[in-house]
């Protein structure tokens, strides 16, 4: 028996298996025969949680595409809308052409603009020539590329978003107005895809 005075009124003992009762209660240890987890309830649960994590996962697959998706459909947008802002403000055609995931590289998803350039040949005769030009603007991933007197810049498409077809896209002014080659440009990332068209006037939808 242990003596315990300190904050204890006086004529009242406190032994260490009541001290140890009392800060133990309702904390033993179990026994067998005492409720608690089957293997069966302990599976399910298991099961449970493996199912929910499965779910997240594949919905943070499908988000993450929708967005790499919607990136790369407004980088398509841009580009059409900046090619018929040139032409309007140089007065001259110009062409945008989209290059499929099956192209060799560094054409291989990405694309480049061509302007009507008036161009003189070694005996003075001008000619009108579709030239390629750099338009990028600044962020955007350019590779370059010398073919004969030519620099070509291929500007790539981001978020490793693949365009299924090659198509090109011939954009003129006419007074106020556009004459367009209509063409449709394929997006794709694992099974989803979209799409960005332009009609012969110049008018730009996404689907």
């Amino acid at each position: 028996m242990v003596q315990v005075s300190s904050g204890v009124r006086k004529g009242y003992t406190l032994t260490v298996e009541t001290l140890v009762t009392k800060r133990d209660h309702g904390m033993r240890p179990l026994k067998r025969g005492d409720p608690g987890f089957t293997m069966i309830e302990l599976s399910v649960t298991i099961l449970v949680i493996g199912v929910l994590l499965t779910a997240s996962t594949l919905s943070y697959l499908q988000i993450s595409r929708g967005m790499r998706l919607t990136g790369a459909r407004k980088q398509v947008e841009g580009a059409l809308a900046r090619a018929k802002t040139v032409a309007r403000q140089e007065n001259v055609s110009y062409r945008l052409v989209f290059y499929s995931d099956s192209e060799p590289d560094p054409k291989r998803n990405s694309y480049e603009y061509y302007c009507n350039t008036e161009v003189v040949d070694e005996n003075g005769n001008k000619r009108w020539e579709l030239k390629p030009v750099d338009k990028s603007l600044t962020g955007e991933s350019v590779v370059t590329e010398v073919v004969g007197e030519d620099t070509h810049y291929y500007i790539k498409l981001g978020n490793n978003v693949q365009i299924v077809s090659t198509v090109s896209v011939t954009i003129s002014p006419a007074g106020t107005l556009f004459r367009v080659t209509p063409a449709t440009v394929n997006l794709r990332v694992s099974d989803r895809s979209s799409s960005v068209s332009i009609d012969e006037v110049g008018k730009i939808t996404v689907q």
